[in-house]
């Protein structure tokens, strides 16, 4: 058979083997955006509990959204509200969890503020908005932080993390940023002054919200194109752990210290330290979360990916150690973490 013949048999049933899937997943978001739109713009709260703290007085909030399959309130979340707390921000806790028993509200309700149950349509970020329309006054904010329970931690007081994150040098701030499709800060952390909640295009992005049920979409859309449609309302962006600082601190590392030829390393860690580094020197982008969460958290970054531990994404040599670095960088128990994957992980021993 002619190569060229070969090579057009062989790429044109891969082609359109790919090219119907990318218009499956275009047929179903545009069916979620139909669908979102006919819904509108409505909050998908279910019911609302009062918490302990003094929501009506509150000129900081953190909205802290979470999903567990059985509507758990673990202790790791807990602490994450109680950190928040530390750090001088009302607390409401949104949950998407299919269900909410009672007895796990009764755990939330003396860590915040308020405690909102919610159908899980538009995922984290329409939890997000639906628990910004919680705020009672809105208007009198300073300031308004989006995270989720995709983080464990904090394994540093927020506070002073908070002061750096000045509304002199920027209006949103994030923990990291990435380079992936285009630059945009990582959504599991989004820390808004009141310049930027009080920003027109801010306030009409609230209102004309659509509760889109399509990954996909959340994901290209939202959480890569949020920081883009930030930046064209004119508010400054920007993130605590820079990525190109980070990438820098590592190539620094590996280079300096030779790590590439010590044999103290096994050979599989040496394999994996030598393609980021390839992929440093090429410009492709790494997400910061999964490629430096080790450094990160060396270096005073107070969160870890749960997926880092529940998947381990980039095959991370020895990543059982991560206990052991998180307790000697942190005042956490590590414990904490360890009952919650027990809750959830599966086939997978961290």
């Amino acid at each position: 058979m002619n190569w060229r013949r070969y090579v057009r048999w062989v790429k044109w049933p891969w082609r359109w083997v790919f090219d119907q899937r990318e218009r499956k997943d275009y047929v179903a978001q545009a069916t979620s955006w139909a669908i979102a739109s006919a819904i509108g713009p409505k909050s998908m709260v279910r019911q609302t509990w009062a918490g302990a703290d003094d929501l009506d007085a509150a000129k900081d909030i953190a909205v802290l959204v979470t999903w567990d399959l059985k509507g758990r309130v673990h202790d790791f979340l807990i602490e994450h509200m109680r950190a928040l707390k530390a750090a001088d921000r009302t607390v409401i806790l949104v949950s998407n969890s299919p269900e909410f028993p009672e007895s796990q509200i009764e755990r939330a309700l003396p860590h915040c503020g308020l405690v909102a149950w919610r159908r899980n349509r538009g995922y984290d970020f329409g939890a997000y908005r639906d628990g910004l329309l919680l705020v009672p006054d809105y208007d009198a904010l300073n300031s308004l932080i989006f995270v989720n329970d995709s983080i464990y931690g904090p394994f540093q007081p927020l506070k002073p993390l908070l002061k750096r994150a000045s509304a002199d040098a920027a209006d949103v701030w994030g923990m990291t940023d990435s380079w992936d499709t285009r630059w945009h800060l990582q959504s599991y952390f989004l820390f808004f002054h009141r310049a930027a909640l009080q920003n027109a295009g801010v306030n009409t992005l609230w209102q004309r919200w659509r509760h889109v049920q399509s990954k996909s979409w959340i994901i290209n859309k939202v959480e890569i194109g949020l920081t883009g449609q930030l930046q064209q309302f004119g508010l400054e962006c920007a993130a605590l752990f820079p990525y190109r600082q980070e990438v820098t601190a590592f190539a620094e590392t590996v280079r300096k210290n030779d790590l590439l030829a010590d044999e103290n390393l096994p050979e599989d860690h040496r394999r994996l330290l030598l393609r980021m580094l390839e992929l440093a020197d090429a410009g492709a982008p790494m997400n910061p979360c999964h490629f430096f969460w080790d450094q990160l958290i060396s270096r005073g970054f107070p969160f870890l990916k749960r997926e880092v531990l529940t998947a381990n994404p980039i095959g991370m040599p020895r990543l059982y150690e991560w206990s052991e670095l998180v307790a000697a960088n942190a005042a956490y128990d590590p414990e904490m973490i360890v009952q919650h994957l027990r809750a959830i992980a599966k086939n997978r021993v961290v």
